[in-house]
């Protein structure tokens, strides 16, 4: 949309310059302009061709003045943006921290009980054995746990 109405502005500029140049004669041609409390004598379509210059001028500075305004809103939301994301990469960052203590916790407690489990369960095959236990840790073989049950 924005190349077709850059196309058709071209297309309306050079026609209007293309019926400037081919009626010089007469855009020159002096001519009695009223302006209320003022009577001039001067080419009337060179004011004309002034007055569309200064309306074009006009409007091509606020046409800037949108685009420029448009990009710093673009900016700002880019950076609001960009801060949220870096917020949810620390959220995250920290969730994921949390987790991996919660797990090395877990897995602290779990080798505590296993541990705890073997050393009863060695306790447990010395004295059926007669053996005093000596605080040894000795593995426990599946044979002997099938022959005590």
């Amino acid at each position: 949309m924005q190349k077709i109405s850059t196309y058709l502005a071209w297309v309306a500029t050079a026609i209007i310059a293309a019926l400037v140049v081919l009626n010089w004669n007469v855009m020159m041609a002096n001519a009695q302009i009223d302006l209320l409390f003022l009577q001039i004598s001067a080419p009337l379509g060179v004011v004309m061709l002034a007055a569309a210059g200064g309306l074009f001028a006009i409007f091509f500075v606020l046409y800037l003045r949108n685009q420029i305004s448009s990009l710093m809103e673009t900016r700002r939301l880019l950076k609001e943006v960009q801060r949220a994301h870096d917020l949810a990469d620390k959220a995250e960052a920290s969730r994921i921290e949390n987790l991996h203590k919660l797990i090395s916790t877990e897995f602290r407690l779990l080798n505590e009980r296993l541990s705890l489990s073997e050393r009863v369960s060695t306790a447990a095959v010395a004295a059926e054995s007669g053996k005093p236990d000596d605080g040894e840790f000795r593995p426990v073989s599946l044979t002997e746990i099938v022959s005590r049950n």
